[in-house]
């Protein structure tokens, strides 16, 4: 897995990445003892997959958000379809959030 930052900022606090060979899984999200998003030795499609998926999870632990897993999983495969068939919408998000820090405290976007 190849992800440069190793950290993603969920409900206003960075959450770590890591990867464990040992893991039997795709990925899992641990709340404690310090938040961390984990993937197994998984190829880097699907670990970009479980990596949504597992950020999902991570948004809805730390926000106190009930989903169902089977809402990640439909939310997982609708961002990433998204990502794939639509990049330029989602480049333009990107750079609108990034352009909105200018006019906003950045927090409230959940960008630092």
């Amino acid at each position: 897995m190849r992800n440069p930052d190793r950290r993603v900022w969920i409900g206003g606090q960075w959450i770590e990445i890591v990867q464990r060979l040992d893991l039997d899984h795709f990925g899992e999200f641990n709340s404690f003892p310090k938040p961390e998003i984990v993937l197994g030795p998984i190829r880097n499609d699907i670990a970009a997959m479980t990596l949504i998926h597992e950020m999902l999870e991570a948004a809805c632990e730390v926000l106190d958000v009930k989903m169902k897993e089977s809402e990640i999983r439909c939310l997982e495969h609708c961002i990433a379809a998204l990502i794939v068939r639509s990049p330029q919408t989602v480049d333009w998000i990107i750079s609108e959030l990034r352009n909105s820090e200018k006019n906003c405290k950045a927090e409230n976007i959940g960008v630092e």
